[in-house]
């Protein structure tokens, strides 16, 4: 009974090793690939995975992404700077400038050289005034691979005393907008098809109204993708400039010389303001006297209504009618 049960035992053990054995070697096959004739199933596209090290690029849209596996822990990491990156660059500048007239003219000349446009311009103040400052604001748009070059010309024509620049990636919602558009155009291209081979009347009008609505979907994401496009290949550049009658100049200054240089710009805002006051007060003069004439009758009037009043209030003392009524003031 006893070697019974004990040659029992031992034909399980047998059978139980040959069974772990077996799925061993089944799951190690399935790890590396095996050589039984196994492929192991592709990664799905935008997964951002690799197997066995080799490079993958991964495609969308505009956007081309190369990739290699690291080797630490097995991630993925970009093999280079993507590119494709779809920028969208502003610039906004403020400058001065004694010549203003002849600054706007050059001004024309360099954005019709490196093939720009003006999108917009105003020009506010008036040169015959007292106040000689005019002020202006244009926007201009410039190709993105000259903007460098354009910032470059318009720091030579004028004093430029502020500057600042920034960029918008748009990447992620162009593709995304080239992406419907391309699904769009398929749908449709399918439903001029059906639309052709329709026999019954109620599949032509199901199938033009959903035509209508597919047409109205691409002609909006069409729209947008040309301005994102006109954003991306011309960049902005807004452009404050004030005429003055002396630029801004920061050099480097010791402390007597930056003294020096205070006490010059008060002596020049002093004798600015005495000018500008002067050529105020000249060419208000018709007014102001108007207004010292006007005062002046106010005066008079208010001097002879108190004069009478003063005369009303005095005391009345008789005298016999041969004699006249005198008024005498009581002291």
């Amino acid at each position: 009974m006893k070697r019974r049960w004990l040659l029992a035992v031992l034909c399980a053990a047998v059978l139980l090793t040959l069974l772990t054995g077996c799925g061993a070697t089944s799951l190690t096959d399935k790890a590396v690939g095996g050589n039984q004739g196994y492929a192991p199933p592709q990664a799905a596209p935008g997964n951002g995975a690799a197997e066995n090290g080799v490079a993958e690029d991964t495609t969308m849209g505009d956007m081309a992404f190369s990739t290699s596996e690291s080797p630490v822990s097995g991630f993925m990491i970009p093999a280079e700077e993507p590119a494709g990156r779809k920028i969208i660059w502003r610039v906004e500048l403020e400058a001065e400038t004694l010549e203003f007239d002849s600054f706007l003219s050059e001004l024309e000349k360099a954005v019709r050289e490196f093939d720009g446009y003006l999108e917009g311009s105003s020009v506010s103040g008036n040169a015959i005034t007292y106040s000689s400052n005019r002020y202006g604001s244009l926007t201009i748009r410039i190709p993105s691979g000259k903007l460098d070059s354009f910032l470059g010309q318009v720091g030579q024509l004028c004093t430029v005393t502020h500057t600042s620049k920034s960029s918008e990636d748009v990447t992620l919602d162009y593709v995304d907008v080239q992406a419907r558009i391309e699904t769009l155009t398929i749908e449709q291209e399918r439903l001029l098809a059906l639309l052709e081979s329709a026999q019954d009347l109620e599949s032509v009008i199901q199938l033009e109204s959903r035509l209508s609505e597919v047409r109205y979907q691409l002609e909006s994401y069409q729209s947008t993708k040309n301005r994102y496009d006109s954003l991306i290949d011309y960049s902005t550049v807004t452009l404050s400039v004030h005429e003055v009658q002396r630029v801004t100049v920061v050099p480097d200054q010791s402390v007597w010389q930056r003294i020096g240089s205070g006490w010059s710009n008060t002596m020049y805002r002093l004798k600015t303001g005495l000018v500008d006051f002067f050529v105020w007060f000249v060419v208000n003069l018709p007014y102001l006297l108007i207004w010292a004439a006007f005062a002046g009758v106010v005066v008079w009037l208010s001097l002879r209504g108190a004069k009478k009043h003063r005369e009303k209030k005095l005391p009345v003392r008789f005298v016999p009618s041969d004699e006249k009524t005198i008024p005498t003031e009581t002291k």
